[in-house]
């Protein structure tokens, strides 16, 4: 379990301040120069809201600020985000919650990330079901409601093999991502207590979603090699 030094009283004044800055000078002078604001005003406070969350969501892992420059042509060195996201979401193809703060606000997110092939195919068979692509409609016009919609994630071209690009709801059966988002600007709220109510709602909004998906989709029965999209 994530344990949070003190109780959550918001992320800290200076945190969007400190992204600005990352994003213009994203180098080991910058971090090493501010360290001591983004423990104090970002680090710290993740901590505390992933410990008050817990309880209900179970253990959440926050995620490391620096970036894997291993295969990457992107050579910098620090995450221009903070995040956080439930550990069952962390299992290709499982359900999860998500946030991420960035200097524009919060981000809520939540959903299958990475489905696997057989998950994809049985979410692009329910769309020629007319009661399931029903019921998908209402639940996704009620997550909206919210302020969550389809993330856009990386769609197929076209459309997959063995269906017509002309389906009424090609839209959704490109997919390859089946995340719903949610992109809060920056409010009094972030900085104070009512930050953790508002991400307690968004992240029971994206449990909906969830429920759905493992009703409807399931886990993939495909052994890890054969995951493919």
């Amino acid at each position: 379990m994530t344990v949070g030094s003190t109780p959550f009283q918001g992320f800290g004044d200076s945190a969007l301040d400190f992204y600005e800055g990352l994003a213009a000078d994203n180098s080991t002078t910058y971090w090493q120069q501010h360290k001591a604001v983004y423990d104090s005003a970002i680090a710290e406070p993740m901590k505390a809201l992933a410990s008050a969350l817990e309880p209900e969501f179970g253990e959440i892992k926050i995620f490391r600020p620096y970036r894997d420059l291993r295969f990457s042509a992107d050579k910098r060195p620090y995450q221009e985000h903070a995040s956080m996201g439930t550990r069952a979401g962390e299992t290709e193809g499982h359900g999860g919650c998500y946030l991420s703060l960035t200097a524009e606000g919060l981000m809520l997110a939540g959903g299958y990330h990475q489905p696997a092939k057989d998950q994809l195919e049985r979410f692009r068979t329910l769309q020629d079901d007319d009661g399931a692509a029903a019921d998908l409609d209402a639940t996704l016009a009620s997550l909206e409601r919210q302020g969550f919609v389809l993330s856009a994630g990386a769609p197929v071209r076209t459309a997959p093999r063995g269906w017509s690009r002309d389906h009424p709801r090609i839209a959704l059966i490109r997919r390859t991502s089946l995340v719903v988002v949610r992109h809060e600007e920056p409010r009094d709220w972030l900085f104070d207590p009512r930050c953790l109510d508002v991400v307690t709602a968004a992240w029971r909004d994206v449990g909906t979603w969830n429920a759905w998906l493992d009703a409807r989709v399931g886990p993939s029965t495909l052994p890890t090699p054969a995951r493919g999209r």
